[in-house]
């Protein structure tokens, strides 16, 4: 009896280690062009979100603690920096303009494999948004078009594209 038992384990463990093993399915191989992913929900994204506010709300104390000392801003292709950004903020107030945003903005974070090697940036937040600047019962909507870099919680270079035409019609 104890040489049957034996041979049906022997046998056993035969067939289990000659068993076939089964693999997971192979991931889809990396497309070669392919250099990061896009997230939808992030605390940069988040961060991104706050500091707009604080720009519409004129909280420029709280809006400037989000950048690095050195930050870059690019206004339309015209470098800037944090300070100078803020200074036009503080001349829209001073001239009686309000400033809302849409609630529901487009928005996104794209996070490189690898840094960039000249920033050492590879977060990166995008939004478009609509700004809507009012003066004396008038009002003009604008396109905003931005992208942060960001890196370790600061924001490093700023790009905004927009147009600035119907603003400046706005103080006239």
């Amino acid at each position: 009896m104890k040489k049957t038992i034996a041979l049906i384990a022997l046998t056993s463990l035969l067939f289990i280690s000659c068993k076939k093993e089964e693999t997971a399915a192979p991931a889809e191989a990396k497309n070669p062009d392919e250099f990061g992913v896009m997230i939808k929900k992030s605390a940069n994204i988040e961060m991104v979100k706050k500091l707009t506010e604080m720009g519409s709300s004129f909280d420029f104390e709280n809006f400037k603690a989000n950048f690095a000392p050195n930050a870059v801003i690019h206004d339309n292709m015209k470098d800037i920096t944090i300070d100078e950004n803020i200074k036009v903020l503080e001349d829209i107030k001073a001239k009686g303009m309000t400033l809302t945003l849409d609630k529901d903005p487009l928005i996104f974070e794209h996070v490189n494999y690898e840094p960039n090697k000249k920033t050492g940036i590879s977060n990166y937040v995008f939004t478009y948004q609509d700004a809507t600047f009012s003066k004396g019962g008038k009002s003009v909507v604008i396109n905003y078009h931005m992208v942060f870099g960001i890196k370790d919680g600061k924001i490093v270079e700023e790009w905004d594209i927009y147009d600035s035409a119907p603003i400046m019609d706005l103080l006239k």
